[in-house]
């Protein structure tokens, strides 16, 4: 006895999706670990994992975990980032003011009275006249000093300056003995030699050297005294000395 069951099977459970082969793509039941037609092992079904909606909250994906926070504090405060602006470029000192100089103090000019008594003051008269035009700046020459005059007085009083060396006697010649004058005491007096003595300028007055004459030179001092003049010693002379040349005496004057 067979029964004639006429059975409509359906393979996708009540209340559920069919899931299928992802080989061959035919159904399969749900929960299979193999696929019925070609027998391709199944892959495991991943429970659904309920999304539970509240309000206020961002509603997941199936299959996103939620991160737990873990700063509960307050937000932090934006940071403000202030737009970079450029350093100014370094100016230049501004230039030194130079303050204007003063004009000089003027001073005023220091009047000092004379001391001078009007009985020492120098009389105009012994100054020299300023040249006009001449430069105060320059040393003008002084006055020349006066020098001794030296004379010889013969024995009829005759004077003779002594201004340089001189040869003395009766025909004196300067030249022969580097002399530069001749005296001569008279072309008469035979008792003298023509050149007889050599008289001779000194800083202190006048001096007598005797030429090689024949009767010598002999000086009468002031006081007396006797020196005898010689070519290699000489006599210093002094005012009112008497030369004695020969027989002639000449008389030696200061002035």
């Amino acid at each position: 006895m067979f029964l004639d069951l006429d059975l409509d099977l359906d393979l996708e459970p009540r209340g559920g999706p069919v899931t299928h082969c992802p080989s061959c793509a035919q159904p399969v039941r749900p929960g299979a670990a193999f696929c019925g037609e070609c027998g391709v092992k199944l892959p495991a079904e991943q429970p659904a994992t309920p999304v539970i909606e509240r309000s206020g909250f961002i509603t997941l994906p199936p299959g996103v975990t939620p991160v737990t926070a873990t700063n509960t504090g307050p937000a932090p405060s934006p940071i403000l980032r202030t737009p970079s602006v450029p350093p100014p470029p370094p100016s230049s000192p501004p230039p030194a003011q130079i303050a204007p100089s003063s004009p000089p103090p003027v001073i005023a000019p220091v009047v000092v009275p004379s001391t001078i008594p009007p009985a020492h003051a120098a009389s105009p008269s012994l100054l020299p006249p300023a040249a006009e035009g001449a430069d105060i700046d320059s040393t003008r020459m002084a006055a020349p000093r006066r020098s001794t005059v030296w004379s010889l007085v013969m024995p009829d009083g005759t004077a003779h300056a002594v201004t340089a060396s001189a040869v003395i006697g009766r025909a004196p010649e300067p030249s022969a003995h580097g002399a530069v004058q001749s005296i001569s005491v008279g072309i008469e007096q035979k008792s003298v030699s023509k050149s007889h003595a050599l008289i001779e300028p000194t800083e202190t007055g006048l001096r007598v050297r005797d030429l090689g004459s024949v009767n010598g030179v002999v000086v009468v001092h002031a006081d007396g005294q006797e020196s005898d003049a010689t070519a290699t010693r000489p006599v210093e002379l002094i005012d009112g000395d008497e030369l004695e040349l020969g027989e002639v005496v000449v008389i030696v004057k200061k002035g």
